[in-house]
C-alpha cells in the first residue's frame, strides 16, 4: 500500500510500533526498511523530507490485521 498524500509521520511510526507483525518500508529503488527498527525509522524520517521518494514507496505489512491498524495513513 502506498502512503496518502497528507499524513502525519510520527503518528504512522507509533502506529507502526504497536503492529504485531514486521511493517516494511519498500522504496523504488529496491531499498527495504523493517520499521520495527528504531534505526530503519530514522532512515524513514530523514526521507519524509523528500515527499516524492514517499510518494512512488510501499508500505508491507507481514500481518493482514495491521494494514487496518494502519489504514488511515495508507490507500
Amino acid at each position: 500500500m502506498h502512503f496518502k498524500e497528507d499524513f502525519n509521520m510520527a503518528d504512522f511510526m507509533e502506529a507502526a510500533k504497536d503492529c504485531t507483525g514486521d511493517v516494511f518500508f519498500h522504496s523504488v529503488e529496491g531499498d527495504i526498511v523493517n520499521l520495527k527498527s528504531l534505526l530503519s525509522q530514522y532512515v524513514l524520517a530523514s526521507i519524509a523530507c523528500k515527499p516524492d521518494l514517499l510518494k512512488n514507496a510501499r508500505v508491507v505489512c507481514t500481518q493482514d490485521e495491521d494494514y487496518a491498524r494502519l489504514s488511515c495513513f495508507l490507500q
